[in-house]
Protein backbone atom coordinates (compact mmCIF):
# COMPACT_ATOMS: atom_id res chain seq x y z
CA UNK A 1 0.00 0.00 0.00
CA UNK A 2 1.17 3.59 -1.33
CA UNK A 3 2.60 5.20 2.39
CA UNK A 4 0.30 8.75 2.90
CA UNK A 5 1.28 12.11 2.66
CA UNK A 6 0.62 14.27 5.34
CA UNK A 7 0.05 17.35 3.57
CA UNK A 8 -2.67 15.64 0.93
CA UNK A 9 -4.97 14.43 3.99
CA UNK A 10 -4.17 17.98 5.27
CA UNK A 11 -5.52 19.52 2.51
CA UNK A 12 -8.45 17.21 2.03
CA UNK A 13 -9.40 17.90 5.34
CA UNK A 14 -9.58 21.29 4.71
CA UNK A 15 -11.60 21.01 1.60
CA UNK A 16 -14.23 18.68 3.78
CA UNK A 17 -14.51 21.26 6.48
CA UNK A 18 -14.85 23.89 3.44
CA UNK A 19 -17.59 21.70 1.69
CA UNK A 20 -19.82 21.32 5.20
CA UNK A 21 -19.27 25.26 5.66
CA UNK A 22 -20.43 26.08 2.08
CA UNK A 23 -23.35 23.77 3.32
CA UNK A 24 -24.14 25.66 5.84
CA UNK A 25 -24.02 29.47 4.57
CA UNK A 26 -28.00 29.76 3.85
CA UNK A 27 -28.39 33.21 2.89
CA UNK A 28 -24.81 33.93 2.23
CA UNK A 29 -24.12 31.23 -0.15
CA UNK A 30 -23.23 33.55 -3.31
CA UNK A 31 -21.54 36.42 -0.46
CA UNK A 32 -17.61 36.23 -1.01
CA UNK A 33 -17.12 33.51 1.75
CA UNK A 34 -19.34 31.27 -0.73
CA UNK A 35 -17.85 32.29 -3.79
CA UNK A 36 -14.24 31.57 -2.25
CA UNK A 37 -15.24 28.20 -0.78
CA UNK A 38 -16.93 26.82 -3.94
CA UNK A 39 -13.99 27.81 -6.28
CA UNK A 40 -12.17 25.13 -5.07
CA UNK A 41 -13.47 23.30 -2.76
CA UNK A 42 -14.51 20.05 -5.01
CA UNK A 43 -12.22 20.93 -7.56
CA UNK A 44 -9.36 20.09 -5.04
CA UNK A 45 -10.22 16.83 -4.69
CA UNK A 46 -9.67 16.07 -8.00
CA UNK A 47 -6.60 17.74 -8.71
CA UNK A 48 -5.24 15.70 -5.94
CA UNK A 49 -6.40 12.47 -7.23
CA UNK A 50 -4.80 13.12 -10.77
CA UNK A 51 -1.96 14.16 -8.49
CA UNK A 52 -1.55 10.67 -7.08
CA UNK A 53 -2.69 8.94 -10.19
CA UNK A 54 -1.00 5.72 -11.06
CA UNK A 55 -1.75 3.66 -14.50
CA UNK A 56 -3.45 0.82 -13.69
CA UNK A 57 -5.30 -1.91 -16.04
CA UNK A 58 -8.51 -1.55 -16.76
CA UNK A 59 -10.11 -4.11 -14.78
CA UNK A 60 -8.25 -3.08 -11.62
CA UNK A 61 -9.35 0.45 -11.88
CA UNK A 62 -13.19 -0.52 -11.87
CA UNK A 63 -12.68 -2.57 -9.31
CA UNK A 64 -10.71 0.20 -6.99
CA UNK A 65 -13.74 2.48 -8.37
CA UNK A 66 -16.28 -0.40 -6.94
CA UNK A 67 -14.81 -1.04 -3.13
CA UNK A 68 -13.52 2.37 -2.65
CA UNK A 69 -16.00 5.14 -4.36
CA UNK A 70 -19.55 2.89 -5.51
CA UNK A 71 -19.75 0.59 -2.11
CA UNK A 72 -19.83 3.93 0.25
CA UNK A 73 -22.18 5.69 -2.33
CA UNK A 74 -24.61 2.90 -2.03
CA UNK A 75 -23.99 2.19 1.84
CA UNK A 76 -24.93 5.60 2.12
CA UNK A 77 -28.15 5.61 0.34
CA UNK A 78 -29.24 2.72 2.59
CA UNK A 79 -28.74 4.79 5.88
CA UNK A 80 -30.68 7.56 3.92
CA UNK A 81 -33.39 4.64 3.46
CA UNK A 82 -33.68 4.27 7.25
CA UNK A 83 -33.61 8.03 7.89
CA UNK A 84 -36.92 8.43 5.33
CA UNK A 85 -38.36 6.48 7.07
CA UNK A 86 -37.85 7.57 10.61
CA UNK A 87 -38.89 10.82 9.19
CA UNK A 88 -42.22 9.36 8.07
CA UNK A 89 -42.58 9.59 11.46
CA UNK A 90 -43.05 13.28 11.89
CA UNK A 91 -40.20 13.82 13.67
CA UNK A 92 -39.87 17.58 14.11
CA UNK A 93 -35.96 17.21 13.56
CA UNK A 94 -36.04 15.36 10.78
CA UNK A 95 -37.01 16.64 7.17
CA UNK A 96 -39.52 14.43 5.37
CA UNK A 97 -37.71 14.57 1.54
CA UNK A 98 -38.02 13.38 -1.19
CA UNK A 99 -42.43 13.14 -1.17
CA UNK A 100 -42.11 9.54 -1.31
CA UNK A 101 -39.98 6.32 -1.55
CA UNK A 102 -40.10 5.85 -4.83
CA UNK A 103 -38.71 9.33 -5.42
CA UNK A 104 -35.79 8.29 -2.82
CA UNK A 105 -35.35 5.48 -4.76
CA UNK A 106 -35.22 7.47 -8.45
CA UNK A 107 -32.70 10.00 -6.89
CA UNK A 108 -30.26 7.22 -5.76
CA UNK A 109 -30.09 5.86 -9.61
CA UNK A 110 -30.09 8.81 -11.10
CA UNK A 111 -27.51 10.15 -8.60
CA UNK A 112 -27.43 14.00 -9.30
CA UNK A 113 -25.90 16.57 -6.34
CA UNK A 114 -28.48 19.66 -7.50
CA UNK A 115 -31.73 20.29 -8.62
CA UNK A 116 -32.88 18.16 -12.03
CA UNK A 117 -32.61 19.77 -15.17
CA UNK A 118 -34.10 17.74 -18.09
CA UNK A 119 -34.54 17.77 -21.63
CA UNK A 120 -38.46 16.38 -20.88
CA UNK A 121 -41.22 17.27 -18.58
CA UNK A 122 -40.30 14.92 -15.32
CA UNK A 123 -38.23 15.58 -11.97
CA UNK A 124 -35.75 13.97 -9.89
CA UNK A 125 -34.81 14.72 -6.81
CA UNK A 126 -30.90 15.66 -5.89
CA UNK A 127 -29.03 12.65 -3.92
CA UNK A 128 -26.52 15.61 -1.94
CA UNK A 129 -23.10 15.72 -1.62
CA UNK A 130 -22.76 12.11 -2.66
CA UNK A 131 -22.78 13.13 -5.94
CA UNK A 132 -18.80 13.32 -5.84
CA UNK A 133 -18.50 9.73 -5.35
CA UNK A 134 -20.07 8.88 -9.11
CA UNK A 135 -18.54 11.50 -10.47
CA UNK A 136 -15.08 10.95 -9.39
CA UNK A 137 -15.63 6.98 -10.12
CA UNK A 138 -16.69 7.58 -13.18
CA UNK A 139 -13.84 10.48 -14.29
CA UNK A 140 -10.96 7.96 -13.05
CA UNK A 141 -12.35 5.18 -15.39
CA UNK A 142 -12.23 7.57 -18.51
CA UNK A 143 -8.83 9.28 -17.53
CA UNK A 144 -7.58 5.79 -17.17
CA UNK A 145 -8.88 4.80 -20.12
CA UNK A 146 -7.45 8.41 -21.74
CA UNK A 147 -3.78 7.58 -20.28
CA UNK A 148 -3.75 4.06 -21.57
CA UNK A 149 -4.75 4.67 -24.76
CA UNK A 150 -2.32 7.24 -25.62
CA UNK A 151 0.71 6.14 -23.57
CA UNK A 152 2.37 5.03 -26.55
CA UNK A 153 1.81 8.45 -28.87
CA UNK A 154 4.81 10.05 -29.96
CA UNK A 155 2.25 13.55 -29.40
CA UNK A 156 0.46 11.99 -26.43
CA UNK A 157 0.27 15.19 -24.49
CA UNK A 158 -1.39 17.22 -27.06
CA UNK A 159 -3.91 13.83 -27.92
CA UNK A 160 -4.86 14.11 -23.97
CA UNK A 161 -5.34 17.72 -23.96
CA UNK A 162 -7.50 17.33 -26.91
CA UNK A 163 -9.44 14.39 -26.11
CA UNK A 164 -10.26 16.25 -22.56
CA UNK A 165 -11.20 19.18 -23.64
CA UNK A 166 -13.44 18.15 -26.02
CA UNK A 167 -14.62 15.75 -22.86
CA UNK A 168 -15.07 18.69 -20.70
CA UNK A 169 -16.52 21.17 -23.26
CA UNK A 170 -19.10 18.44 -24.02
CA UNK A 171 -20.27 17.89 -20.50
CA UNK A 172 -20.33 21.93 -19.76
CA UNK A 173 -22.70 21.88 -22.91
CA UNK A 174 -24.77 19.19 -22.22
CA UNK A 175 -25.41 20.53 -18.65
CA UNK A 176 -27.14 23.88 -20.08
CA UNK A 177 -30.15 21.53 -20.61
CA UNK A 178 -29.32 18.01 -18.99
CA UNK A 179 -28.08 17.39 -16.16
CA UNK A 180 -27.02 13.59 -17.00
CA UNK A 181 -27.38 10.55 -14.99
CA UNK A 182 -24.51 9.62 -12.49
CA UNK A 183 -23.51 13.44 -13.01
CA UNK A 184 -21.54 12.48 -15.68
CA UNK A 185 -21.55 16.41 -16.89
CA UNK A 186 -19.36 16.70 -13.85
CA UNK A 187 -17.52 13.71 -14.84
CA UNK A 188 -16.44 14.78 -17.71
CA UNK A 189 -15.78 18.25 -16.54
CA UNK A 190 -13.10 17.06 -14.13
CA UNK A 191 -11.25 15.21 -16.27
CA UNK A 192 -9.35 18.92 -16.41
CA UNK A 193 -9.15 18.67 -12.65
CA UNK A 194 -7.42 15.39 -12.97
CA UNK A 195 -5.24 16.04 -16.18
CA UNK A 196 -4.05 18.76 -14.27
CA UNK A 197 -3.08 17.16 -10.79
CA UNK A 198 -1.44 14.47 -12.92
CA UNK A 199 0.73 17.19 -14.47
CA UNK A 200 1.90 19.17 -11.69
CA UNK A 201 3.13 15.58 -10.31
CA UNK A 202 4.84 14.75 -13.23
CA UNK A 203 6.60 17.72 -13.03
CA UNK A 204 6.96 17.86 -9.78
CA UNK A 205 5.61 21.31 -8.65
CA UNK A 206 3.83 20.77 -5.76
CA UNK A 207 6.16 19.37 -3.48
CA UNK A 208 8.10 22.75 -2.77
CA UNK A 209 5.65 25.51 -4.08
CA UNK A 210 7.13 28.81 -4.12
CA UNK A 211 6.23 32.11 -2.28
CA UNK A 212 5.98 33.51 -6.27
CA UNK A 213 3.73 30.54 -7.38
CA UNK A 214 1.53 31.07 -4.21
CA UNK A 215 0.96 34.45 -5.07
CA UNK A 216 0.14 34.25 -8.42
CA UNK A 217 -2.66 31.11 -7.44
CA UNK A 218 -4.03 33.34 -4.61
CA UNK A 219 -4.64 36.50 -7.00
CA UNK A 220 -6.24 33.00 -9.72
CA UNK A 221 -8.17 31.85 -6.59
CA UNK A 222 -9.50 35.66 -5.99
CA UNK A 223 -9.96 37.29 -9.53
CA UNK A 224 -12.32 34.09 -9.73
CA UNK A 225 -14.41 33.92 -6.92
CA UNK A 226 -14.46 37.58 -7.51
CA UNK A 227 -16.47 37.51 -10.39
CA UNK A 228 -18.33 34.56 -10.98
CA UNK A 229 -19.70 31.16 -8.71
CA UNK A 230 -18.36 27.97 -9.86
CA UNK A 231 -20.79 24.88 -9.13
CA UNK A 232 -19.01 21.75 -10.22
CA UNK A 233 -21.95 19.96 -9.51
CA UNK A 234 -23.59 21.81 -12.37
CA UNK A 235 -21.08 22.61 -14.42
CA UNK A 236 -22.55 25.70 -13.66
CA UNK A 237 -19.90 29.24 -14.12
CA UNK A 238 -20.20 32.31 -16.61
CA UNK A 239 -16.72 31.81 -17.22
CA UNK A 240 -15.71 28.37 -17.86
CA UNK A 241 -11.83 29.08 -18.16
CA UNK A 242 -11.95 31.78 -15.41
CA UNK A 243 -13.25 28.68 -13.09
CA UNK A 244 -10.23 26.52 -13.98
CA UNK A 245 -8.18 29.49 -13.25
CA UNK A 246 -9.82 30.29 -9.97
CA UNK A 247 -10.05 26.51 -9.24
CA UNK A 248 -6.30 25.71 -9.57
CA UNK A 249 -5.34 29.00 -7.97
CA UNK A 250 -7.22 27.69 -4.80
CA UNK A 251 -5.96 24.58 -5.12
CA UNK A 252 -2.28 25.51 -4.85
CA UNK A 253 -3.09 27.93 -2.06
CA UNK A 254 -4.71 25.25 0.27
CA UNK A 255 -1.72 22.80 -0.63
CA UNK A 256 0.72 25.73 -0.01
CA UNK A 257 -1.07 26.31 3.90
CA UNK A 258 -1.03 22.22 4.12
CA UNK A 259 2.54 21.50 3.58
CA UNK A 260 3.12 24.53 6.45
CA UNK A 261 0.23 22.71 8.91
CA UNK A 262 1.82 19.45 8.40
CA UNK A 263 5.21 21.37 9.86
CA UNK A 264 3.07 21.88 13.15
CA UNK A 265 2.05 18.68 14.97
CA UNK A 266 -0.75 20.57 17.07
CA UNK A 267 -3.20 20.58 14.62
CA UNK A 268 -2.16 18.46 11.71
CA UNK A 269 -3.07 14.97 13.24
CA UNK A 270 -7.16 16.24 13.43
CA UNK A 271 -6.84 17.85 10.11
CA UNK A 272 -4.96 14.70 8.54
CA UNK A 273 -7.54 12.35 10.02
CA UNK A 274 -10.26 14.16 8.73
CA UNK A 275 -8.71 14.21 5.27
CA UNK A 276 -7.77 10.41 5.45
CA UNK A 277 -11.45 9.48 6.19
CA UNK A 278 -13.12 12.41 3.92
CA UNK A 279 -15.22 9.95 2.39
CA UNK A 280 -16.87 8.92 5.46
CA UNK A 281 -17.35 12.90 6.56
CA UNK A 282 -18.73 13.21 3.57
CA UNK A 283 -21.21 10.53 3.08
CA UNK A 284 -22.48 11.16 6.82
CA UNK A 285 -22.47 14.78 6.44
CA UNK A 286 -24.74 14.38 3.51
CA UNK A 287 -26.90 12.56 5.47
CA UNK A 288 -27.07 15.00 8.12
CA UNK A 289 -27.51 17.74 5.34
CA UNK A 290 -30.31 15.79 3.68
CA UNK A 291 -32.35 14.89 6.45
CA UNK A 292 -31.58 17.55 9.58
CA UNK A 293 -34.12 20.01 10.29
CA UNK A 294 -32.09 21.38 13.51
CA UNK A 295 -30.04 24.01 11.30
CA UNK A 296 -33.56 25.44 9.94
CA UNK A 297 -34.59 25.63 13.61
CA UNK A 298 -31.20 27.21 14.99
CA UNK A 299 -32.01 30.22 11.81
CA UNK A 300 -35.75 30.17 12.83
CA UNK A 301 -35.17 30.37 16.88
CA UNK A 302 -35.24 34.21 18.23
CA UNK A 303 -32.18 33.91 20.83
CA UNK A 304 -30.14 36.77 18.63
CA UNK A 305 -31.19 38.28 15.65
CA UNK A 306 -27.32 37.96 14.32
CA UNK A 307 -27.81 35.81 11.39
CA UNK A 308 -23.33 35.34 11.78
CA UNK A 309 -23.80 34.10 15.03
CA UNK A 310 -26.60 31.64 14.25
CA UNK A 311 -25.03 30.65 11.16
CA UNK A 312 -21.79 30.06 13.36
CA UNK A 313 -23.53 27.48 15.55
CA UNK A 314 -25.23 25.82 12.47
CA UNK A 315 -21.23 24.92 11.37
CA UNK A 316 -20.46 23.92 14.62
CA UNK A 317 -23.57 21.99 14.95
CA UNK A 318 -22.64 20.30 11.37
CA UNK A 319 -19.43 18.63 12.49
CA UNK A 320 -21.37 16.63 14.97
CA UNK A 321 -22.43 13.95 12.88
CA UNK A 322 -19.16 13.69 10.94
CA UNK A 323 -16.82 13.99 13.92
CA UNK A 324 -19.06 10.85 15.55
CA UNK A 325 -18.97 8.96 12.35
CA UNK A 326 -14.95 9.34 12.22
CA UNK A 327 -14.56 8.56 15.52
CA UNK A 328 -17.35 5.33 15.24
CA UNK A 329 -17.11 3.52 11.76
CA UNK A 330 -13.52 2.65 11.54
CA UNK A 331 -14.06 0.75 15.32
CA UNK A 332 -17.15 -1.25 13.61
CA UNK A 333 -16.57 -3.99 11.75
CA UNK A 334 -18.63 -4.51 8.60
CA UNK A 335 -19.62 -1.30 8.53
CA UNK A 336 -16.06 0.25 8.44
CA UNK A 337 -15.00 -2.20 5.38
CA UNK A 338 -18.13 -0.05 3.62
CA UNK A 339 -16.49 3.03 4.09
CA UNK A 340 -12.80 1.71 4.34
CA UNK A 341 -12.89 -0.73 2.54
CA UNK A 342 -9.07 -0.92 0.89
CA UNK A 343 -8.16 -1.03 4.78
CA UNK A 344 -10.72 -3.53 5.79
CA UNK A 345 -11.46 -5.83 2.78
CA UNK A 346 -14.34 -7.92 3.45
CA UNK A 347 -12.15 -11.15 2.62
CA UNK A 348 -9.12 -10.93 3.80
CA UNK A 349 -5.93 -11.82 1.49
CA UNK A 350 -4.36 -15.14 2.84
CA UNK A 351 -0.58 -14.85 3.02
CA UNK A 352 1.24 -17.36 0.77
CA UNK A 353 2.31 -20.24 2.29
CA UNK A 354 6.66 -20.97 1.28
CA UNK A 355 7.06 -24.59 2.14
CA UNK A 356 10.86 -25.16 2.60
CA UNK A 357 12.40 -28.42 1.91
CA UNK A 358 14.59 -29.68 4.66
CA UNK A 359 17.79 -30.48 4.28
CA UNK A 360 20.09 -32.89 6.06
Amino acid sequence: MRKRVMWIDIARGIAMLSVIVGHSLFYYVSSDVGRYIYAFHMPIFFILSGYLYREKAYAKELKGAAKNLLLPYYATCLVMIAVFFVAQLKTPWLVNYPASFSDLVSAIFYGIGADSRLPFPAHVDSIGAIWFLLAMAIALQLFNLIIVFTKRLKSKRLVRVFIICLLAILGKLIATNWLLPLSLNAALFSLVFLYIGYLLQEQQLLEDISWKIFIVALFSWGLAASNQMFLLVSVGASDTLLAILGAVGGSIVVIKLSQLIATKKVVDSTLGTFGRLSIIVLCFHDVDLTYSQVPQMIMAADFTQNLIVKIIIVNLYRLIIPVLAVLLVPRIPGVRSLYLNRQYPFLKRKPDLVVKKKTN
